[in-house]
């Protein structure tokens, strides 16, 4: 068989297995969808409305291209996801003022969601945050507060309304424009949502978003959250992470979107209902992708038979060239023997001695020719090289392409498999079970990648925020590093800037344990950091084997697949994030474990290694009968909590209750 039968044999495999594997990826893609739908996600009657603001025309050298526009793109999907709009593009402050008030009146006593999405200009003034309206003419920070809309006046009417939930989208972080005795920083403060509030910025407080170009047609912000808000029964919180993903990637990390929430119910913009496809639709959907698949195979079949076929007809022109040499030299020396029988006998010595030079011209002829041979085998290798990596780069393009194909395909194969009867479906339990191992699978696949392409992938798929999902990201992090920071929040210390490792060589932590329901003290422990490799950190010789946020891979005999418990990468009042691990005992009886995480609060307390400002992180725990309340408090530059609280139960009884507080500590992070 020869080369290019070859390569079309393993290309019909590959068609082959890909169509074996669709079943069991149709499986998945239900299991997945499933899990995502959540017993509190919002009524169907719920009320909600929506305000869109969208500031375009500034005067002069202030005007904005794609605000407006995005405004109108934002009430269009809106409307069609159940919202009731109130719109306004390129208004004054007064009829933003009549917008707000109107939006009110929509949703006073009905208990609904309401929801406020601002684009154009803004800025921040004393950590309160400012929409700007067309007609601004801000030349001292005096004028800011009589000119422009204060944000938390928009969320005080939404909270007097009685909503139940609001969501505030702010692409309004641009530079200012009106100079900086208006502003007392950068883009917009960074603040804590207020209860039941989803607050969105188009980029990290303190920093700068892009508004586009007209070819675009909106901002790069809102043009990824108009794709988004489409996606079937996805949560808001997945919503803004592939957001936030789609935006740091296309901006090259320049621009990192930024939420915060406060959120305890579960919302779906899109609850499956809305942008519904009809059967044929989906039919014709998968036909297309059938298609462009079975197009894929057949040009890389040709691209490799094209490749063969060039190698061979350089191979032929070399053995060609070569044979005409030859030939050349064969006629060459048929005349000079010819002449050399002619000569005379008294030529004899005359003519031997022309012979003689005559072999040494040949000698060296045949050097040259050598050496010519030499170069084009050189060049040959060399353009074979380069065809190599362009067929590299090429089936490589064509793996993202196929990859980003099998996404959509199975997108369209859970919308409609979530159309199908009750009885048909997975119980949750089951769905969750499922959805975890696809999770778990995919993240085994790519863990020790330094493609950050492999993790950008893996959060679109994943986005949830768990322990896997917080990996993956603090990888993304290492491999293509953000190139912004956001600013601090009012009465964060110095210490909440800190972004470097949090565990170092040499790291010493001293503890003393206490009973939380009797005050008694208990043991003493150190804990030293002795080894650091990647994300990798040993404690004590190996006797405790961490990630680097923390999560543990090993404790003495027992070890946690995944890693158990950790921090996220973002710190952020409001976070949460859920885990999952199978513990593994040193006699081999292994226990499942489940977690559900929050960052409650900000909280400055004392202990005695000294005083801190931290993060309460309160995590509950599951384990077959076994249950553990957590209080964690944990300063942003050092994986070791500077004090914790825990508390569990098994079989209806107490069976720990500890405290530890952090004694001395030895870590520099000067």
């Amino acid at each position: 068989m020869n080369k290019t039968a070859s390569a079309l044999t393993k290309t019909s495999k590959k068609r082959d297995a890909f169509k074996s594997a669709l079943p069991a990826l149709r499986l998945a893609v239900v299991a997945s969808a499933l899990a995502a739908v959540s017993v509190s996600a919002q009524a169907p009657l719920d009320v909600r409305v929506a305000l869109i603001i969208g500031n375009s025309a500034y005067p002069g050298n202030m005007a904005l291209v794609n605000p407006a526009n995005d405004a109108k793109d934002m009430a269009d999907v809106l409307k069609r996801l159940g919202f009731s709009v109130v719109e306004l593009r390129d208004g004054n402050k007064v009829q933003m003022a009549a917008a707000i008030a109107k939006a009110s009146d929509s949703l006073k006593g009905k208990q609904g969601v309401g929801m406020l999405y601002y684009a154009g200009h803004g800025l921040q003034l004393d950590w309160r945050n400012y929409m700007v309206p067309v007609d601004a003419n801000l030349k001292t920070a005096a004028d800011v507060a009589v000119q422009t809309i204060d944000l938390s006046s928009v969320i005080d009417v939404f909270k007097a309304a009685g909503n139940r939930m609001n969501i505030v989208v702010l692409d309004a972080c641009r530079d200012n424009p009106f100079g900086s005795s208006t502003s007392s920083a950068k883009g917009l403060a960074q603040l804590d949502a207020p209860p039941s509030t989803f607050l969105a910025y188009a980029t990290a407080p303190g920093n700068v978003a892009e508004d586009g170009d007209e070819k675009s047609g909106n901002g790069l912000y809102t043009q990824y959250l108009l794709q988004e808000l489409k996606r079937p029964i996805a949560k808001i919180e997945d919503v803004f992470k592939r957001v936030r993903l789609n935006v740091r990637k296309q901006s090259n990390g320049r621009q990192i979107p930024w939420e915060s929430t406060s959120l305890e119910d579960d919302f779906f913009f899109n609850d499956g209902a809305k942008y519904t496809i009809k059967p044929e639709e989906l039919e014709r959907m998968a036909a297309e992708v059938r298609q462009r698949e079975q197009k894929r195979l057949a040009q890389e079949a040709e691209v490799l038979a094209r490749a063969q076929q060039l190698a061979l007809a350089k191979e032929r022109e070399r053995q060609l060239a070569e044979a005409r040499v030859l030939d050349q030299q064969r006629q060459a020396a048929e005349v000079r023997a010819k002449e050399a029988e002619r000569l005379s006998a008294a030529a004899k010595a005359i003519e031997q001695e022309k012979l003689a030079a005559e072999a040494r011209a040949r000698d060296q002829q045949r050097q040259a020719l050598e050496a010519q041979a030499r170069e084009r085998e050189r060049l040959l290798a060399l353009e074979q090289a380069k065809e190599r990596e362009r067929l590299m780069a090429e089936a490589k393009a064509r793996e993202q392409e196929r990859l980003a194909e099998l996404a959509r395909l199975q997108e369209t194969q859970r919308v409609a498999a979530l159309t199908k009867a009750p009885d048909q479906r997975l119980s949750k339990e089951q769905a969750r079970e499922m959805a975890f191992k696809e999770e778990k699978a995919a993240w085994d696949q790519i863990k020790t990648s330094s493609n950050p392409e492999d993790f950008y992938n893996f959060l679109q798929r994943f986005p949830s925020g768990g322990d896997l999902a917080e990996a993956a990201q603090y990888r993304l992090d290492q491999l293509a590093k953000p190139k912004i920071t956001a600013a601090l929040g009012k009465g964060q210390d110095a210490s909440f800037a800190y972004t470097g490792p949090r565990y170092k060589v040499g790291d010493v932590y001293e503890a003393q344990f206490s009973d939380l329901l009797t005050n008694v003290p208990g043991d003493k422990v150190t804990a030293r950091v002795t080894r650091v490799d990647g994300d990798v950190v040993e404690l004590n010789n190996g006797s405790t084997v961490a990630t680097a946020l923390s999560a543990i891979i090993k404790n003495g005999q027992v070890t946690f697949d995944p890693p158990n418990g950790g921090l996220p990468v973002e710190l952020q009042v409001g976070k949460k994030w859920s885990g999952r691990s199978t513990q593994t005992r040193a006699d081999g009886r292994k226990v499942e474990l489940m977690s559900e995480s929050k960052i409650t609060a900000i909280q400055t307390i004392t202990v005695p290694a000294g005083t801190f400002q931290t993060y309460l992180i309160e995590t509950t725990l599951y384990g077959g009968a076994f249950t553990m309340q957590s209080k964690f408090w944990f300063d942003p530059r050092y994986g070791y909590a500077i004090k914790t609280e825990q508390l569990a139960r098994a079989g209806g009884r107490i069976t720990r209750s500890d405290r530890r507080e952090l004694v001395s500590l030895k870590a520099d992070r000067s």
